[in-house]
């Protein structure tokens, strides 16, 4: 468990811990650096990697608390799997998967993704030979696949430690969010904000490859005005823009 996590309640993250991830959804920074690491990784080996939804990364309290509603009931009806939540057994509802009590979830610590068709053999393969080098392992093996956490706690693999370094990744102070440094410190990744993402945006509407506001904000539309660029400029494709490729773009 990342140390900043130490005296926070599952589930009420504050907001400064939590940094978009590449799919969808927030997860905790360490969390989201190690996943867009490995997402980097898939994309440029031809696979790619997603959340199941935006749900599938960090949930709040509430969001595990209707979802666990959702799936268990407090009348006996025979299932074999049952959980313990406000002093009543609960028992899974038939055809639906089990799920964690509220503040018992990975997903609670923003340390956990399911990940969309993981199922699928070449995906599941894939996971099976990288997942480690990204600090990630299987929870509920082999019941469900999809379903990956971050076990490395403040101690990143070489490979994130390396994604970082790229891309000016640092631990939040001050309740700042975690970002790329300013100026010429590392890259500028997808769900960044802020003025270098401004600036990145300004030189991409110059070449005509950005045709919406320039809001400082690395969203999607964001994404195909960079996916044009380095289409036209040989570089290959893949979230983010490297600390080389932003000096390419004249930053």
């Amino acid at each position: 468990m990342p140390k900043d996590l130490k005296g926070i309640e599952a589930g009420k993250l504050p907001a400064h811990l939590l940094v978009p991830c590449a799919g969808g959804g927030k997860l905790h920074w360490l969390c989201a650096a190690a996943w867009n690491a490995m997402v980097e990784k898939a994309k440029s080996e031809g696979l790619e990697l997603k959340p199941t939804s935006a749900g599938d990364t960090y949930r709040d309290y509430e969001s595990q608390k209707r979802g666990f509603l959702s799936r268990y009931t407090t009348t006996n009806n025979g299932s074999k799997t049952t959980r313990t939540f406000e002093g009543k057994t609960w028992y899974l509802k038939p055809g639906v998967a089990p799920m964690a009590t509220p503040g018992k979830s990975n997903h609670n610590w923003g340390l956990a993704v399911d990940v969309h068709s993981a199922g699928e053999p070449k995906r599941l393969n894939w996971m099976i030979a990288n997942v480690k080098e990204f600090g990630f392992s299987w929870e509920v093996v082999p019941v469900e696949p999809w379903h990956i956490r971050l076990v490395t706690g403040d101690n990143p693999t070489p490979a994130v430690r390396a994604y970082m370094e790229r891309n000016g990744i640092k631990a939040p102070a001050g309740g700042a969010t975690p970002a790329p440094a300013p100026s010429s410190g590392g890259g500028i990744n997808f769900g960044d904000k802020g003025p270098r993402v401004a600036q990145m945006q300004g030189l991409l509407v110059e070449r005509g490859m950005y045709k919406k506001k320039i809001d400082g904000s690395y969203g999607p539309q964001t994404q195909l005005a960079v996916d044009a660029w380095k289409a036209a400029n040989g570089r290959p494709a893949g979230r983010g823009m490297s600390a080389e490729e932003l000096k390419m773009l004249g930053m």
